[in-house]
């Protein structure tokens, strides 16, 4: 289990800095904002608890396959995509330049990231 979550942490976090280095400063443009040095730690724990989370999701499940743990983890990035719609839909992204832009490029990440994930995780269980 302990290898699998650290696994899923160091995924999610490299995916992360691909993604977003791709993307360049479009969404740090689409949101308008200054881009600030990160809360390291915050977002360590954050990213272990979600890999945490994940790794039960597939437990629970009884997952076995590659395919199985893709499906699981595209389903969690889903859910992820619903709860940012909400945020959004609440005015999130009001000071964003394009609300729906912003809304994509941050739960694409997810999707993906979990989606990699649940996949990397089934070689673990």
């Amino acid at each position: 289990m302990i290898l699998a979550v650290l696994t899923g942490v160091i995924i999610y976090m490299v995916s992360g800095m691909i993604y977003y280095s791709v993307l360049g400063n479009r969404w740090v443009d689409l949101l308008n904002i200054k881009p600030e040095q990160p809360n390291y730690g915050m977002l360590t724990l954050v990213t272990l608890f979600t890999s945490i989370v994940l790794y039960g999701v597939l437990q629970l499940s009884q997952a076995q396959t590659l395919v199985d743990g893709a499906l699981l983890g595209g389903a969690v990035g889903i859910i992820v995509a619903l709860a940012y719609a909400k945020d959004f839909i609440f005015g999130l992204g009001t000071n964003s330049k394009k609300p729906t832009s912003i809304y994509l490029i941050a739960v694409g990440y997810h999707f993906i990231a979990l989606t990699i994930i649940g996949t990397v995780m089934m070689f673990f269980i």
